[in-house]
């Protein structure tokens, strides 16, 4: 099992590095600041296809951020794509900027779904800060047991509603949760 788990890893991340440098998404979001790869892509934790990307963007105004989504709608023609303005909503957790959640599909059946912060450079100081945590408490068990919780959990219903791959992380990096059937206990007590 374990090697299949980094196997899918590796071939997911081929995949995402088609979407970044073959298709282009970097180079859409490059004119407008400097974009951030990170999240499962970075951490080499990928059991979904799903792709997080900071946008470092001091002064992106929301016109200029529409024009972002226009070209992926361009090149990617996706199914549905859902804004946020969380520089006006301040929605605890989230972080403060404008966002792109990009679903290219059915992402239960195994579509792609993107998501884009664009954020000021301190708060992306800040969010990717959290990610070199994670990364920095990352050995060989604790990446396997990541990728085990992972591949199992995110087809459930309440993943993203009830909890999410940060808790996956503090679960096993924090409380040291070593199974499948411990982290759904865990997940018990955050409700």
């Amino acid at each position: 099992m374990s090697n299949d788990l980094r196997e899918l890893n590796l071939l997911i991340k081929q995949e995402a590095d088609e979407i970044l440098y073959r298709k282009g998404l970097l180079d859409i979001l490059s004119p407008f600041g400097k974009p951030h790869v990170h999240g499962s892509y970075s951490l080499d934790l990928m059991t979904w296809r799903d792709l997080d990307i900071y946008l470092e963007a001091d002064t992106l105004s929301e016109t200029e951020f529409f024009a972002i989504g226009q070209h992926i709608c361009k090149v990617f023609s996706p199914v549905k794509m859902s804004f946020r303005n969380e520089r006006k909503a301040n929605t605890p957790g989230l972080p403060n900027g404008l966002y792109w959640g990009i679903y290219l599909g059915n992402e239960r059946a195994g579509a792609w779904k993107i998501d884009i912060w664009t954020v000021s450079a301190m708060e992306c100081h800040r969010l990717l800060k959290y990610g070199e945590s994670i990364k920095q408490k990352l050995d060989e068990e604790a990446i396997q047991r990541i990728l085990e919780i992972k591949s199992a959990c995110w087809n459930d219903a309440g993943y993203r509603r009830s909890y999410s791959s940060s808790d996956i992380y503090t679960a096993v990096l924090e409380e040291k949760v070593a199974s499948v059937e411990e982290f759904r206990k865990y997940v018990a007590t955050l409700k």
